[in-house]
This record gives structure tokens, C-alpha cells and sequence, in this order.
């Protein structure tokens, strides 16, 4: 997720500026070009406030079918699954790891 921060420092403005006019705040006397650059610039690096960002509400299964003997078998299901957990984790998104394995019928 984008931060005020890299949003300055890819602008050259100061942090303190993106926030304000990111923020909408209507007391602070900026140009138009200036609140357009920098508006432009959050689009483009997906920026979300953390305002908005708490109004989300996101729903998200990924199904990762292999028991843990297999994964430990092959290092591609760990990394695998070490990647989704990662992204997840850096996108706010809460992991449940559930084990749904299929029992053969006897």
C-alpha cells in the first residue's frame, strides 16, 4: 500500500503537503496544479487513506489445497504459499490456514 511518504518523495513535496491536500484540508492554500499533481500522482501509486481504506470491506478465500507432509516435500508449495501470506499480510488481509483435507472413503 502507497504512503503519504512516497507520494512526497516521488512529487518532491514535503510530506506535511501531501497529507493536507490528501486530506482535503480546506485551510491550507495551495495552487490548483500543485493539489492536481499531487492528486494525479496518488491515482497512479493506488493510494488509499486510511479513512477510505476503513470503509473496505474485503472478503477473500484462497483456497490452497496440500496437506503440510506434502509441502514440506516440495519447496515450491512453501514459497507458495510464504508469498500469499506475505502479500496478505503487507495488504491488512487476515490469513486463516485451514486444513481441508479430502479423507478417502473406506
Amino acid at each position: 500500500m502507497t504512503t503519504i511518504k512516497e507520494i512526497a518523495l516521488k512529487t518532491g513535496y514535503s510530506s506535511a503537503t501531501v497529507s493536507r491536500i490528501l486530506n482535503n484540508d480546506q485551510t491550507f492554500s495551495v495552487t490548483d496544479s500543485t493539489r492536481e499533481t499531487l492528486q494525479t500522482v496518488a491515482r497512479q501509486l493506488d493510494y488509499i487513506s486510511v479513512e477510505s481504506n476503513q470503509f473496505l470491506d474485503i472478503n477473500l478465500a484462497v483456497i490452497f489445497s496440500i496437506n503440510p507432509d506434502e509441502e514440506l516435500e516440495d519447496v515450491y508449495y512453501v514459497k507458495m504459499r510464504q508469498i500469499i501470506e506475505a502479500t496478505a499480510e503487507k495488504s491488512g488481509l487476515k490469513i486463516i490456514l485451514v486444513d481441508c483435507k479430502i479423507k478417502p472413503n473406506t
